[in-house]
């Protein structure tokens, strides 16, 4: 589990599965007359890939894994989290700041949809035209970045889940935390209908999972993945049957080759600014967040527009991924150093994370954007960094210092072998009701 989990295997995993796909799609090109059609929208042409792109991305997944690398042979022993978690307060404060995010998100929809006429209006108006509703959403945003909060929905579904494996809990407890999970979830299944970040419902099933597992130090819950898979693609299918109106073909015909294409268009993401010359950004890209963070976005843009309108020509639909956002930010010898910065302090993370909740929760929601970091740098995206800095805030409001004891089997991915006494799960005390845990009833068991 420990292997799987790492970040490097994350990173291999992403990249084998996408270029696998890509190479399968182009094979087949001949097959796939969407994809065709896509490619000659987006001004695709096989030429970018190139084998110098093949070299660097060789060498960018070599100069992380070197990183990495560093970062295991040089960590100390790391110290056990014996801090005390008030699972009470955790619950309740983890409810009420989820509700605020939901709150402002269901705000900001319904001023949009008093403009279009009614939330019916509003609707109908995303079935025939989706691109003009994204707009209208996108033009009554509530204040300057409104959006984070739409965005920081994985990060509170990632906590509720933390919390739910760590014991037997309370009936009230359990509820709260598990009406976050369907609460987020639902919200993030219909709102990319529209809005287009599939992206995010993605990154709550992929950091819920992870989380689940680094709790249990094993990998659990196979049958939550199967509908977390089933999940997602029921949206993508929904989203490109929406989006993509005028082709007379089947949901399921137009939504595989959609989906082939994003692949073949992230891979040429990938390639193409490598068989050319490009200007260099020097952190536009990679520290784009930090500067969102900082309100520092809008001065770099305008020193930067130049570089970042020049590289318009090497870029197909949506981002950079991440290997090729270094490169294209600080070129090959800095580039390359930038990544294995990465590796180490990504390495460094998930070593805490065999101790600490805190940084459990924090490797899940880095470990998830590791999973689709062939089609963007989410990881250095201001979504993911504000998600990480609330989540890690909500914990330490809730965090005490006194007490220890170990804790009973999971009620949420419960798995059928005996809990191993060095989990993470048996290292962190709770506090949760007047009477010992111990005396808890325990649940029934349910299948993972």
């Amino acid at each position: 589990m420990r292997w799987t989990l790492s970040p490097l295997s994350l990173l291999l995993i992403c990249w084998g599965l996408s270029g696998t796909g890509a190479a399968l799609t182009l094979a087949h090109l001949d097959r796939l007359d969407l994809v065709q059609t896509f490619m000659r929208r987006e001004d695709l042409s096989l030429s970018a890939f190139t084998s110098t792109g093949a070299a660097w991305l060789l060498l960018a997944l070599l100069a992380y894994a070197v990183g990495d690398m560093a970062a295991r042979i040089s960590r100390r022993r790391p110290r056990i989290d014996k801090a005390q978690i008030n699972l009470t307060h955790a619950a309740y404060l983890t409810f009420a700041v989820n509700l605020i995010l939901l709150g402002v998100t269901a705000l900001w929809i319904a001023t949009a949809a008093a403009k279009a006429g009614g939330l019916i209006h509003l609707a109908a108006a995303a079935y025939i035209d989706s691109l003009t509703t994204r707009d209208l959403l996108l033009e009554n945003k509530l204040f300057t970045g409104m959006r984070l909060f739409y965005a920081a929905l994985p990060g509170t579904a990632c906590l509720a889940t933390a919390f739910l494996c760590l014991g037997a809990l309370p009936r009230h407890i359990r509820g709260l935390l598990v009406s976050i999970l369907i609460g987020n979830t639902l919200a993030l299944f219909i709102l990319p209908i529209v809005m287009s970040q599939r992206l995010l419902l993605l990154q709550l099933l992929l950091s819920c999972y992870l989380v689940a597992c680094l709790m249990r130090r094993r990998l659990v819950g196979w049958g939550w993945s199967l509908f977390a898979v089933a999940l997602f693609l029921a949206l993508w299918m929904a989203r490109e049957s929406i989006t993509n109106p005028m082709f007379d073909r089947s949901t399921l015909d137009i939504g595989t080759q959609k989906l082939a294409f994003y692949l073949v268009n992230d891979m040429w993401n990938g390639f193409a600014p490598l068989a050319v010359e490009i200007p260099h950004t020097w952190g536009g890209l990679s520290l784009q967040g930090m500067m969102f963070l900082t309100a520092t976005d809008g001065y770099f843009a305008h020193i930067l527009a130049p570089r970042l309108e020049a590289l318009q020509e090497v870029l197909g639909g949506g981002e950079f991924p991440l290997l090729t956002a270094a490169y294209v930010d600080f070129g090959p010898i800095f580039g390359a150093f930038f990544l294995g910065l990465m590796g180490f302090g990504i390495r460094w993370i998930f070593s805490k994370a065999q101790h600490s909740i805190a940084f459990a929760v924090a490797y899940a929601q880095i470990g998830a954007s590791l999973l689709f970091s062939s089609h963007s740098a989410y990881l250095m995206h201001h979504n993911l960094l504000f998600s990480v800095v609330l989540t890690l805030s909500v914990l330490k409001l809730c965090n005490q210092q006194p007490g220890f004891q170990s804790q009973p089997n999971l009620p949420l991915f419960r798995s059928r072998r005996k809990q191993r006494s060095n989990s993470l799960i048996g290292r962190i005390g709770l506090s949760s009701a007047p009477k010992p845990l111990a005396t808890a009833k325990h649940p029934h068991h349910e299948r993972a």
